[in-house]
């Protein structure tokens, strides 16, 4: 495997999500950080950072205190593994039908009538 380091964290991108709890806050959680998890009483203050909310001020602090200790590496895969695999199905009448119905299927899921 071949990692590669990235040099700079200065600016980094990250997921945050905000769901109703049962308690009826906010919480907004980092997926990449699980540890990185703030509540707020509205969803307003959990998002909003230009009021420097209580919630994104705490989520901000561990956030930086998590990342102080950690070495971000990017994983570049040469090889697909799944390459081997595509065109495998060509030709055959049987599989063709499977996804056919298949198809039909999820478009009923998609659809709500199933």
């Amino acid at each position: 495997m071949n990692f590669q380091a990235i040099p700079s964290l200065n600016k980094m991108s990250l997921h945050v999500l905000v769901e109703r709890v049962e308690s009826g806050y906010f919480m907004a959680s980092v997926p990449e950080l699980p540890d990185c998890v703030a509540l707020a009483q509205t969803r307003e203050e959990a998002i909003c950072a230009e009021r420097s909310s209580e919630a994104i001020a705490a989520l901000q602090e561990k956030l930086r205190v998590r990342l102080l200790n950690i070495e971000v590496l990017t994983l570049e895969v040469t090889n697909n593994p799944w390459t081997e695999f595509i065109g495998m199905f060509e030709g055959d009448n049987e599989f063709a039908e499977l996804a056919a119905q298949l198809r039909a299927e999820r478009e009923l899921d998609i659809n709500g009538t199933a």
